[in-house]
C-alpha cells in the first residue's frame, strides 16, 4: 500500500482530474446545471490525459540498466584484507575477519543517531520510477529499519557503533539501485552510475561513515534443533531478499524495536534482530531458545555493499515439532516453506567450502546470507574459546 500511496501523490494531477471528472458526472443529474457539470468533466478529462501523456513520456526517457556482468571482484579483493571472498552462484560478498573477531571477543557499545536517514536529491529523483518498475510484484513493505552509519571496529579499543533510523524504501532506492546505471534517451553516458554510489574518488569502497546509502543492517540466524538438524527457509518468489532461494533459519533487516532504550551492546542488538527474524519465519517461541551467539560480519557487495551479520541459536525443540507448525499468515508473502537438514559432521567442516556443510541437493539454491552464515559458523567452530563450540559439536555430531 505504501507504493500505491506514493503513486497517488506522484500522479496527483491525474488523480485530481479523474476525481473531478467522476464528481462532475455524478452531479450532472443533481442541482448544478448540466452544462457546468459537462464542462467540469471535460476539464478533468483533459487534465488527466495531459498528465498521463507527460508521465508516459518521462517513463520512456529514462531506463535502469542492470549491470548483470559486474561481479564486483575488483572491489571485493580490495576489501577482503584479512578476510576472504565469499561467492555463490548468484552473489558475491566479503567475510570481514577482523570485524568478526572483535564482535565475538569484545564488547561494542551502540548509539542511535537522533536524525533519520534521508535520500540524497540525486537518489530521490529516481526513487519512485525505480520502485514502480522493480517492485510491482514483490512482497514489499516500508517499515522502519536501522542502517549502519559508522564503521565497525577491528581492535580492542573502546568503540561505539552508530545506527540510524530509515525506512525499507530508502534501502531499496539506494543500496538496491547501486547495481544499476540510469540511462537517459539521447545521451551516450549514464546520468547516474551505480558504481559511483559504492566507490569514492580513488575507486575505493566507501566505509559506512562516508556512504550516501541507507546501508540497512541485514541479520541472519542458523537455528539447530535439539535433535541436531538445521532449520532452513525456502523463500517465496516474491521475496526481495533472495527470491526462490534457500535462506538461513531467519533473515531480514534490523528494526528500531531491536534496539530499545537502555544499556545494550551492539552484539545484543544484532541478536535481538536475528532471533526475532528466526522466531517469525520458523514459528519458534522465545522460551524454545536454549542459547545464542553472534557469529560474524560481512558485506554483501552485490546488494550495494550492505552490512550483514550472522548468529546461531540452539533450540529446545525437535525439527519435527517445528515443521509441524504452519507458516504464520503475515510471513506467507516471504516464506515459501520451512525445512530441516542434517549438516555434515563437524570434523569435515572446511571454512573454504561453507556450502559443503549442506546436502548436495540444497547447495545450488543457497542464498548468499546462507553461505555467509555457514562461513562464519565454520570459523567459530575452529576457535576453541568460542562459548558454544562444544555444545554445537555435541548436537551436530550426535
Amino acid at each position: 500500500m505504501s507504493i500505491w500511496r506514493q503513486g497517488l501523490w506522484r500522479y496527483r494531477l491525474t488523480t485530481a482530474g479523474a476525481a473531478l471528472a467522476a464528481l462532475s458526472i455524478a452531479t450532472a443529474v443533481r442541482t448544478p446545471p448540466v452544462a457546468l457539470s459537462v464542462a467540469a468533466a471535460a476539464a478533468g478529462a483533459v487534465v488527466s490525459t495531459l498528465e498521463i501523456l507527460n508521465n508516459r513520456r518521462r517513463a520512456r526517457q529514462y531506463r535502469f540498466q542492470h549491470r548483470a556482468a559486474d561481479d564486483y571482484r575488483d572491489i571485493a579483493e580490495q576489501v577482503a584484507g584479512a578476510g576472504r571472498l565469499l561467492e555463490n552462484a548468484h552473489s558475491l560478498g566479503v567475510v570481514l575477519a577482523d570485524e568478526s573477531a572483535r564482535l565475538r571477543g569484545h564488547r561494542i557499545d551502540v548509539r542511535i543517531e537522533p536524525t533519520d536517514y534521508v535520500l540524497g536529491r540525486d537518489l530521490k529523483r529516481w526513487s519512485f520510477d525505480f520502485l514502480a518498475r522493480h517492485a510491482r510484484t514483490a512482497a514489499l513493505h516500508n517499515d522502519p529499519v536501522l542502517g549502519l552509519s559508522s564503521d565497525l571496529p577491528t581492535g580492542s579499543d573502546d568503540a561505539v557503533v552508530t545506527l540510524r533510523r530509515a525506512h525499507y524504501f530508502d534501502f531499496f532506492c539506494s543500496n538496491l539501485l547501486a547495481p544499476y546505471d540510469v540511462q537517459e534517451a539521447g545521451r551516450r553516458t549514464p546520468v547516474l552510475r551505480g558504481r559511483d554510489l559504492l566507490l569514492d574518488h580513488r575507486g575505493r569502497l566507501r566505509g559506512f561513515r562516508d556512504s550516501r546509502l541507507a546501508n540497512v543492517v541485514g541479520v541472519s540466524t542458523l537455528a539447530f534443533t535439539i535433535d541436531g538438524q538445521l532449520l532452513l527457509v525456502a523463500q517465496s518468489r516474491d521475496n526481495v531478499g533472495s527470491p526462490g532461494l534457500v535462506a538461513p533459519s531467519g533473515s531480514g533487516s534490523l528494526e528500531p524495536r531491536d534496539a530499545p532504550a537502555g544499556e545494550l551492546t551492539f552484539q545484543q542488538v544484532i541478536l535481538n534482530g536475528a532471533l526475532r527474524e528466526m522466531r517469525e519465519e520458523c514459528h519458534v517461541e522465545p522460551n524454545e531458545i536454549a542459547g545464542s551467539a553472534v557469529l560474524g560480519s560481512g558485506r554483501w557487495l552485490s546488494r550495494g555493499g550492505v552490512p550483514e551479520f550472522a548468529a546461531v541459536a540452539m533450540l529446545k525443540v525437535t525439527a519435527d515439532e517445528v515443521l509441524a507448525r504452519s507458516v504464520r499468515w503475515r510471513e506467507r508473502p516471504y516464506v515459501g516453506e520451512v525445512t530441516a537438514v542434517r549438516v555434515s559432521p563437524t570434523a569435515e567442516w572446511d571454512a573454504a567450502e561453507p556450502l559443503a556443510l549442506l546436502p548436495v541437493t540444497d547447495r545450488h539454491a543457497a542464498s548468499w546470507p546462507l553461505a555467509f552464515s555457514l562461513a562464519c559458523l565454520t570459523a567459530c567452530l575452529a576457535d576453541e574459546a568460542w562459548p558454544l563450540c562444544d555444545e554445537l559439536a555435541a548436537v551436530v555430531d550426535q
